[in-house]
């Protein structure tokens, strides 16, 4: 039982996928403007009139905090409840109660849904003192979710749906990097029985100036107007223009108001992938934006129900390893699948991920690896859709090493690894690689997929590049060399212990797989590899009440979170003693906020604690990893998306956030 209410230090609101993509950097909804992941403004302002009287509920009206501007008085935030597919913020007085329910559809059993690129606003207002009032409410969402920069132009129009702006098909899927928003498409605002407005700053203030009173004939119409596009268009900084709606009703004793706003965005085409523009998995069939909106309007109490029913669902499952445990992954959730793509690219699905705010990579085979326990659980599909166009890549002219590729890009441009690539030579630098790594993710990713959905197929359509990575995870992967790992920035590291436990563990599982396959010598010498290699790794790693960060780095220590897979996968090539030695050694090394990753610093990675949570069945040890990682996520002293990566000694948070990786603490609801 939490000691006090869960309050992250950023909390989502429209998560949709990387670039459709808000949050509150704030403690109360109405504290500070809405920001995109990356921490820029996507400004959102909510208003609500009581009897005349104006307050405000969501956002700030004058984004810019060295205009001095006196805003409305806030309608106090009473709450904020998570659940894994929804945030709710309750505000209220002595009068009125206002409920706002923030929704996203990704429910990962139907990938129409979940790649449904809307989001849901769902508003009830109730009267607290049982008398009548008259209320207005006001919402919009500004043109800054629609540019990279603010020096950049929108068009407005409405249509059928309701109302857009954006930049249409200019500078399409021209450019790539980590902190860049989307510069193309169309934002769409969709609100039934509202009244829908174009608003800018000056607008705004200049409606709520000179009373406590909001004017609404001072706000610019669009009734009537169903034209294709309004020639409108407007530099985003001058006034930040808004899309924007309002609904006036009474409510009483009896009767409340409510509302529904769905935000939308039409990207056109969504990944350039391998030189062809990609569209994202719910334009399949030839479907249109607007027949998808339209369809997200439409079902929102059957999609509001069942988010509600998936919510309760898991709750019941993670609450088997208490309430903070669940809080942790009502933000992961989210987190991990917005930072994700679904595409389509011949009839099959590609599931990208983006590598937020370190370097910006997409479809990394190490992050895809950490990713992978959430997609297991509840759609494996979604694995076979993070690693497939590194087969894919690796399979072409263009990769020309005997170990597997790190990426295939820069999102949203998926045309091949830009890791350790020189622009300048166009040569791609071995010293930046990661071989045993990304070799051993791929066979245990591999692995893992074929017990998930209990088939060989895929495995069998890849052997022969699998029996190739298996080959150099022989030669080199049981004590590598001054080689880079997924923790690179640590550094380079040679004889690395964890590392090597990745190889052996890649090893074991190809031999497993070849196996089922009926290739029962090569598995036999294989598995015998590994065994003996393993036996080795015991005698060479021991440090007396634990095992090494390196070989030959006596005293040292790490979290040996890739032993995780022998016994997930049943390979029983490690003796089990050695996690059991490891947690308890652990025990002796928590912080305040975790435990550090190696004996190097005392930074940690979410996703590799919960991983160690699984090596040995010490409830005192994974009560301490949740309860730490609770309060991290609480108290880290940069407002982010749930930073991975941070200090255990002191809340100091480095600079990953919004990370895919965090599906990784969904491991022990795996049930293997």
């Amino acid at each position: 039982m939490a000691a006090k209410d869960f309050l992250p230090r950023a909390i989502p609101l429209v998560t949709v996928d990387p670039y459709f993509n808000i949050w509150s950097f704030s403690d109360h909804l109405y504290d500070d403007t809405p920001r995109h992941w990356t921490g820029h403004q996507n400004s959102m302002t909510g208003i609500i009139r009581v009897d005349g009287k104006n307050y405000r509920f969501m956002g700030l009206v004058e984004t810019e905090r060295e205009m001095y501007y006196l805003e409305p008085e806030p309608l106090r935030q009473l709450s904020v409840k998570l659940t894994p597919t929804r945030t709710v913020y309750t505000f209220g007085n002595e009068t009125v109660e206002l409920r706002v329910t923030f929704t996203g559809s990704l429910l990962l059993d139907d990938l129409d849904l979940m790649s449904r690129p809307a989001s849901y606003v769902f508003y009830e207002v109730r009267s607290v003192d049982g008398q009548a009032h008259e209320v207005t409410v006001y919402l919009d969402i500004s043109s800054q979710a629609a540019v990279n920069e603010s020096s950049q132009t929108v068009l407005f129009g409405k249509d059928e749906n309701g109302i857009y702006c954006g930049r249409g098909e200019e500078g399409m899927l021209t450019r790539s990097g980590d902190d860049l928003r989307i510069d193309w498409g169309w934002l769409h605002l969709a609100a039934p029985d509202h009244q829908y407005v174009i608003v800018n700053t000056k607008d705004k203030k200049n409606a709520l100036s000179g009373s406590p009173y909001l004017h609404l004939p001072k706000f610019t119409k669009l009734d009537g107007c169903l034209s294709d596009r309004v020639h409108l268009e407007q530099e985003v900084r001058e006034g930040i223009p808004c899309l924007g709606c309002l609904k006036t009703s009474g409510v009483d004793g009896k009767e409340t108001m409510t509302g529904l706003v769905i935000l939308g965005y039409d990207d056109i085409h969504s990944i350039e992938y391998f030189g062809k523009q990609a569209d994202a998995y719910w334009k399949r069939d030839g479907r249109s934006f607007d027949e998808v909106f339209k369809k997200a309007i439409d079902e929102y109490e059957a999609v509001s129900a069942r988010t509600q029913a998936f919510d309760e669902e898991l709750k019941k499952e993670a609450l088997v390893y208490g309430e903070e445990y669940y809080d942790i992954l009502c933000v992961a959730y989210r987190e991990s699948i917005a930072a994700h793509k679904l595409i389509e690219v011949d009839g099959e699905i590609r599931f990208f991920s983006k590598e937020c705010y370190s370097n910006g990579c997409i479809g990394t085979v190490d992050v895809t690896y950490p990713s992978i326990p959430l997609y297991l659980k509840y759609q494996p599909k979604l694995v076979e859709g993070m690693i497939d166009p590194i087969f894919h890549y690796a399979a072409g002219d263009d990769w020309k090493f005997p170990y597997a590729p790190h990426d295939v890009g820069q999102y949203p441009l998926a045309n091949g690894q830009v890791y350790g690539y020189d622009r300048k030579t166009r040569v791609m630098q071995d010293y930046y690689q990661m071989p045993v790594e990304e070799c051993g993710n791929m066979i245990l990713c591999v692995a893992a997929l074929c017990k998930a959905e209990n088939s060989l197929k895929y495995a069998k359509k890849h052997k022969e590049v699998l029996n190739g990575w298996t080959d150099y995870l022989v030669s080199v992967g049981w004590d590598p060399e001054n080689q880079l790992c997924t923790d690179d920035f640590a550094g380079h590291l040679a004889h690395n212990c964890n590392l090597a436990v990745k190889g052996i563990l890649g090893i074991a599982a190809w031999a497993e797989l070849l196996r089922g396959l009926g290739e029962t010598e090569k598995a036999d010498s294989y598995r015998k590899t590994a065994l003996s290699l393993a036996e080795t790794w015991k005698e060479k790693a021991f440090d007396g009440d634990h095992y090494r960060l390196t070989f030959d780095g006596e005293g040292s220590w790490s979290l040996k979170y890739n032993l995780i897979w022998d016994k997930l996968l049943d390979l029983r090539i490690f003796d089990p003693k050695i996690a059991k030695t490891e947690v308890a050694y652990y025990l002796t090394r928590m912080n305040p906020y975790g435990i550090p990753l190696d004996s190097r610093c005392d930074y940690t990675k979410s996703d590799w604690e919960m991983w160690t949570v699984m090596l040995d069945d010490n409830e005192e040890y994974r009560n301490q990893i949740i309860h730490t990682m609770w309060e991290a996520l609480c108290s880290l002293d940069r407002r982010a998306p749930f930073p991975d990566w941070y200090h255990t000694e002191t809340p100091v948070a480095e600079c990953f956030q919004n990370r895919t990786v965090q599906g990784g603490l969904f491991i022990p609801l795996l049930n293997w």
